[in-house]
């Protein structure tokens, strides 16, 4: 049998370790790769600022809440997968307090909670960074309910299948952030929710890629409490059963102020019979330009 070997660092040190083999904690226990209560102590005993590289394998664990910073990194291939057998209260990671959390290379896999907003990470600290992670089939992928003063920042990462499917659930959802930026990724066939939903003060969406898929899907981003919005060099596919008519959402519903929605460079394809590119509920004047758009739908693609 062919072992895969990964990189841990200990006390400051890389060693090797072959992943499906048992792994020496900094406290010197040995615990299993594939055992979640392992990588549950290493979050509790890291001290603030810790990194903790996470091996290969599969991690069946729940409610992990810390409000120190930490870093999680997983190998390249996105092989530790964080799962929760079992409902949750809130989902697999939960930072709090003022926590600032960077995840890279994770898999967060079939979480759900009681209230079924279950979340692979559910996020009340302050600032999150995602670099090439895989959230799939979860009730939300991320729900950030953290720091109004928050950034929140999504590279590089998947979000599949999301959302319980009665609309209250969705891909990424930020309740309040001073900034979210979305680049590089890509959310597909989200169930009934919105892929993203924003309620920073500042959103910015480039380079990413939308397809409601057979999810039937909401908003592609839904934008309800105003702000600065740039959305720009995207593509998109709402499909023809799509939850919702339009594509884009910006409006006042959750509070804030129109500042400003910039939509360009963005490549469109609707399927929805009567679609809507966008609805601006607020007074301001967008900027859309310099779209490409490919309207399958039975009626022009209109702007309300």
């Amino acid at each position: 049998m062919t072992k895969v070997r990964d990189k841990v660092t200990i006390m400051h040190k890389t060693i090797w370790v072959a992943a499906a083999a048992s792994l020496l904690c900094a406290c010197g226990e040995q615990a299993a790769a594939e055992d979640g209560a392992w990588l549950r102590r290493e979050i509790e005993r890291a001290r603030d600022g810790a990194t903790i590289n996470v091996p290969s394998g599969d991690y069946d664990m729940s409610d992990v809440t810390f409000s120190k910073d930490l870093t999680l990194v997983g190998p390249p291939d996105r092989s530790a997968v964080l799962r929760a057998a079992n409902v949750t209260d809130k989902g697999v990671l939960v930072p709090t307090g003022g926590a600032n959390l960077t995840i890279e290379n994770l898999t967060f896999k079939d979480v759900t909670a009681w209230d079924r907003n279950g979340a692979g990470v559910r996020f009340e600290g302050r600032n999150l960074t995602v670099v090439n992670c895989l959230f799939d089939g979860n009730e939300d992928g991320i729900l950030a309910t953290g720091d109004d003063s928050g950034v929140i920042r999504i590279r590089n990462s998947d979000f599949i299948d999301s959302g319980f499917g009665d609309g209250q659930s969705h891909g990424v959802y930020v309740d309040g952030a001073a900034l979210v930026e979305v680049t590089d990724s890509r959310f597909i066939g989200t169930r009934i929710g919105h892929h993203l939903k924003s309620v920073a003060q500042k959103t910015v969406v480039t380079g990413s890629f939308f397809d409601d898929a057979r999810g039937r899907t909401s908003y592609a981003i839904d934008m309800p409490a105003g702000g600065e919005a740039i959305i720009r060099g995207n593509t998109l596919v709402q499909s023809v059963d799509s939850d919702n008519w339009a594509i884009f959402n910006y409006d006042l519903g959750k509070g804030g102020a129109p500042v400003s929605l910039t939509i360009e460079g963005n490549k469109v394809t609707n399927h929805y019979h009567g679609g809507v590119l966008f609805r601006n509920d607020t007074r301001i004047k967008p900027v859309v330009r310099d779209n490409e758009i490919d309207n399958k739908g039975r009626a022009p693609l209109k702007i309300q």
